[in-house]
């Protein structure tokens, strides 16, 4: 196991590097003056556009830009924002709280519902059971994210006034965004348990342990619902850095602060070091979630074995 996680982390720094090199190529290649994007509507005197590359290093060639970015990120300093001259971390820290509370929240509700209907339907299968499951996660995989969270904005705020509609706050504030989430993580979640319990149910060890008497319950807990959950987790292993990374639909919905609307945000202002830095952040997420997700394999399934 130690040396299967040396591998893996030896491999993610050539993937870090290559994506810091990537953004940091793109951001400065496409077309636009940065100098001109942050003096806004102001007019810039040549002499403090000149000022203003120097201040930025943008009056330098590329590769020493990129030297220079490199040495920094060595330190951890990601350097400051174009706009807002504040250093980038402070505003990727800030964006990462809320963005954080909703993934966690949406994949719960994900995970409780989507585990749920597929077991009920692989249980009951070819029943009504069955096929209410399967219609409500054929539901959740068509009905787009934002017009599910209008529709709940204006059944349960706008009509009902159970829940705010915007912003952040206690719990009450994350009931709606995470029910939005998790609703259409779930429709997958419930067709992946289906299938993977149906594949299970009929395996040997399944049919010996009923035919020892063992409590159904136990039989579909203990021996057919844990092996069929591998997938599931690489699925949620890719919900859950793909959240943390981009839940841009649904915080802009809600009105909520988050990781995706800074780096739409930045995208936009063509505001490099926030673009640089949001980017190795959501890199480095996703680098770390797959491997707790290679990790979690073993645990789930005894029978798989790093070397």
């Amino acid at each position: 196991m130690t040396t299967f996680i040396l591998q893996r982390l030896a491999q993610a720094i050539p993937v870090l590097l290559g994506i810091t090199l990537f953004t940091f190529l793109m951001s400065h290649l496409v077309p636009g003056d940065p100098v001109q994007i942050f003096a806004g509507e102001r007019e810039l005197s040549p002499e403090r556009a000149a000022q203003v590359r120097r201040q930025y290093g943008l009056d330098r060639p590329l590769w020493v830009q990129y030297r220079d970015y490199m040495a920094d990120l060595a330190r951890g300093d990601l350097g400051r924002g174009l706009h807002s001259q504040r250093p980038v971390w402070e505003t990727i820290r800030e964006a990462l709280l809320p963005t954080i509370q909703l993934t966690l929240a949406g994949l719960v509700v994900a995970v409780l519902l989507g585990v749920t209907l597929g077991v009920l339907a692989a249980i009951f299968r070819n029943s009504w059971i069955d096929t209410g499951a399967m219609v409500v996660a054929l539901i959740g995989v068509s009905m787009p994210i934002f017009y599910l969270g209008l529709l709940l904005l204006f059944a349960f705020s706008f009509n009902l006034h159970l829940f705010p509609a915007t912003g952040t706050g206690g719990w009450r504030y994350l009931v709606l965004p995470a029910v939005a989430v998790g609703f259409a993580s779930s429709a997958y979640i419930a067709r992946l348990v289906r299938s993977s319990m149906l594949e299970v149910l009929g395996q040997d060890y399944v049919v010996t342990a009923r035919a020892k008497g063992v409590v159904e319950r136990l039989v579909v807990v203990r021996h057919a619902l844990k092996n069929a959950l591998i997938p599931v987790v690489t699925f949620l292993g890719i919900q859950l850095a793909g959240l943390l990374t981009g839940a841009v639909v649904t915080e802009t919905v809600f009105s909520r602060p988050g990781l995706g609307r800074v780096a739409v945000t930045a995208i936009g202002n063509r505001d490099f070091p926030l673009i640089q830095g949001t980017v190795l952040v959501a890199a480095v997420i996703y680098v770390v979630v797959n491997l707790i997700v290679d990790l979690s394999y073993a645990v789930i399934d005894p029978r798989i074995r790093y070397g």
